[in-house]
Formats: C-alpha cells, sequence, structure tokens
C-alpha cells in the first residue's frame, strides 16, 4: 500500500469509527427517551435497526470490500507487496544491470553517471532488503528503479559511452 492508498483507508476508518460513535450515542439517546416517556411501545428499535444496516453496509465497504483489500491484508501481515519469486527476479535483473554497468570507467567518461552508480548500488541494498523482509521497502519503487536503468543501458546515450571507453 502507498501513502496515498494508506491516507485514504485511514479516512474512511475515521469516517466509521465516527459514524460507529454517532450510531451509539443517538440510539441511547433514543433508548433513553424512550423509557421515560413510553415503556410500552420500543419504538427506538426501528431507528436503531435502520440504522444499523446503513452502518452495516459502511463497515462492509470499509473493512471488506475496499479495493485492494486482500494485497492490503496481504501487505500487513507479511509486510511485503511482492513474492519471494518477483523478488528473486528483481535481484536478478540488477545482477544483470552490474555487469553491464561494471564494464564503464564512470568518472572518466562523465562524472555525472557517478548517480547512475550509486543508483544501481540503492537498488541491490533495497533487494537485498526486501529478500529479508527488512524495512518498509516498496517493491514497486525498486522496480521502477531498475527499469529506468535497464531503459539507460538500452539508449543510444548508454553506447556512445559504452563506445567512448573502449
Amino acid at each position: 500500500m502507498n501513502k496515498e492508498q494508506a491516507r485514504k483507508h485511514i479516512r474512511n476508518l475515521r469516517g466509521f469509527y465516527t459514524h460507529l460513535g454517532a450510531f451509539v450515542a443517538v440510539n441511547l439517546f433514543l433508548i433513553i427517551v424512550n423509557m421515560l416517556t413510553s415503556r410500552e411501545v420500543f419504538w427506538f428499535l426501528f431507528p436503531l435497526f435502520g440504522w444499523g444496516i446503513g452502518l452495516s453496509i459502511h463497515a462492509v465497504v470499509v473493512f471488506l470490500a475496499g479495493s485492494g483489500w486482500e494485497a492490503r491484508k496481504m501487505e500487513q501481515l507479511t509486510g511485503l507487496t511482492q513474492t519471494k519469486d518477483e523478488i528473486a527476479r528483481l535481484s536478478e535483473r540488477a545482477e544483470t544491470l552490474i555487469t553491464i554497468l561494471s564494464s564503464i570507467e564512470w568518472e572518466k567518461v562523465d562524472p555525472e553517471l557517478t548517480k547512475t552508480r550509486d543508483s544501481l548500488s540503492q537498488v541491490q541494498d533495497d533487494i537485498s532488503k526486501l529478500e529479508d523482509g527488512d524495512g518498509p521497502i516498496d517493491a514497486k519503487q525498486v522496480k521502477e528503479q531498475i527499469e529506468r536503468l535497464e531503459e539507460f543501458v538500452t539508449s543510444p546515450k548508454f553506447a556512445y559511452y559504452d563506445r567512448a571507453v573502449r
């Protein structure tokens, strides 16, 4: 779950708990009024039942039917958004990039390329954390970083740098 999805889920939870609080407070008030005014007819049951249906629907929407609830629950329970196989594939792709990019003498060609090397090192660290299950690392971000690096390796700019070094 990314930050925006987490914020939305928290807003939904807050809305549900506010709804629940209002439900309890108002219905307690109606029960008290009913008991003080007319003990023969339990009319408080009608709003209690009707509003209870609405509250139940709200609970289902927030806790069960929200978009991606299974993925959120899996992430909550495991701390991972990707399976071990997907992490292994990311690791393989990173290793391939390391092999390709290690042929470049970064400082000789373009000192700015050290950022690319550092980015690759960060990707390696993030993949290790994903494999170990350490920390709040977002596998989607790691995948995007690898894709950007792969895009660089397949670009004409990389081919130029590769020829310049040789």
